[in-house]
């Protein structure tokens, strides 16, 4: 396909392309940074029994009309085990956070509201409702509801969840692994003096370093040379990995080997460029059950369109086919306008406010101070429509760790965020 694609067509052609994939189950030790591959539903209510969420006394809050009031403690109850006795009428139970709440009782009055009475009493200084400092039974989760959604990315407070569900063991969808390649007599390593002409290797270390901040595996091929048969053999030892991905060699010219070598090789492009800045020359296909990226050899458009096409919920990852972009505003910056293509811009973000300016593609020295990337576009911000219409502003594309953006075309604004 070689017209000029839009940002949304390219996305629907990779998630049509991406399909679901392949799960496998991990233990639970080891399920972070994975998506979970289906619901995980709670195994019994949360909490499981009425629940003291404070240390104190356990009462009936009717017995606590008139304060103080001394109440007899029955016992004490400790987290872990089961209260034996009845409360009635003038009567406590001393209890621990998490410890079951006995039968008769409806509160718990914090121990710092209390004061010893005599053997086996206690003086209740504060008067408390039904209900306070207590947790009831399924008040959080009902047995059999959802806790955890299929897609979800395990952090630390999922796995927590997990756990406390009862999973050992949960399935996850397997993550791609990823092949890197350079291509161009220009490249050389970063340990070496380049020559006049030459420039170091930027791109392909850049997108390691990006496949490692979403916690993808990336092996490194090398550069290629302008060698039409040394470009065929790495390309085709990078289409032995889940996404193969290579910079350069996209544009127009007489000695960019790649897309030749991916066409001889069976694989299907199926689109060549997008109507994006920085970023048209962008090329995606696949064979067989490898998805192939091509993109452009500029270190900002290298680094834009793998955070564009590369979104945290990963299609190949999650199962799901993918999910298109979600956008937020940012105040804009400095305007610089191309009529009828979507530009981004590197931002970076201060305290919460966010800013955006004009990079060129090849401002490889610009690129350690931003976080973020914008793009261009009209959108709807606090106050009237017409208003909103007047100003400049940025959406930007959330992904781990940074942030990117595409803009709408002038005036309209986008369902999203109306």
């Amino acid at each position: 396909m070689n017209r000029l694609l839009s940002v949304e067509e390219a996305w629907a052609i990779l998630r049509r392309e991406a399909g679901p994939g392949e799960t496998r189950r991990v233990r639970l030790a080891e399920a972070r940074g994975h998506a979970l591959a289906e619901d995980a539903s709670a195994d019994r209510d949360f909490p499981a029994f009425d629940v003291a969420r404070m240390d104190g006394f356990a009462v009936r809050s009717a017995d606590l009309a008139k304060i103080p009031a001394t109440l007899e403690v029955l016992e004490e109850i400790m987290a872990g085990r089961l209260p034996t006795r009845i409360l009635g009428p003038g009567q406590a139970a001393r209890i621990m956070t998490g410890a079951p709440m006995p039968r008769g009782a409806d509160a718990v009055v914090m121990i710092e509201r209390t004061a010893p009475a005599g053997p086996g009493r206690v003086e209740i200084r504060e008067a408390v409702a039904a209900e306070t400092h207590v947790a009831r039974q399924g008040s959080d989760v009902k047995a059999g509801a959802i806790v955890i959604a299929r897609g979800t990315p395990l952090g630390p407070a999922e796995v927590a969840v997990l756990a406390a569900i009862g999973r050992a063991e949960v399935p996850v969808w397997r993550k791609p692994r990823l092949a890197v390649m350079g291509s161009g007599d220009e490249l050389v390593e970063p340990g070496i003096a380049p020559k006049p002409w030459q420039i170091r290797n930027s791109n392909s270390y850049q997108l390691l370093a990006q496949a490692a901040a979403h916690g993808l595996e990336a092996e490194y091929l090398g550069i290629a040379p302008d060698d039409p048969a040394e470009t065929r053999r790495l390309i085709e030892q990078g289409l032995e990995a889940d996404v193969f991905i290579s910079t350069g060699g996209v544009s127009v010219g007489d000695k960019d080997h790649v897309g030749a070598a991916m066409k001889d090789l069976g694989v299907e492009l199926l689109f060549t460029k997008i109507n994006v800045k920085p970023g048209k020359p962008t090329v995606f296909g696949r064979r067989a059950k490898t998805l192939v990226f091509g993109l452009p050899g500029n270190p900002v458009s290298a680094l834009a369109t793998f955070h564009l096409f590369r979104d945290d919920r990963d299609p190949r990852a999650d199962g799901r086919g993918g999910a298109a972009p979600a956008f937020v505003p940012a105040p804009a910056g400095r305007e610089s306008a191309q009529a009828g293509r979507p530009r981004y811009f590197l931002a970076r973000q201060n305290r919460g406010r966010r800013r955006a300016g004009p990079r060129a593609a090849h401002a490889l020295a610009r690129l350690g101070a931003p976080d973020r990337l914008r793009g261009r576009g009209r959108l709807l911000a606090a106050g009237s429509r017409r208003r909103a219409e007047r100003r400049r502003a940025r959406r930007s594309l959330s992904v781990p760790g940074r942030r990117i953006g595409m803009a709408s075309r002038p005036g309209k604004v986008p369902e999203s965020i109306r």
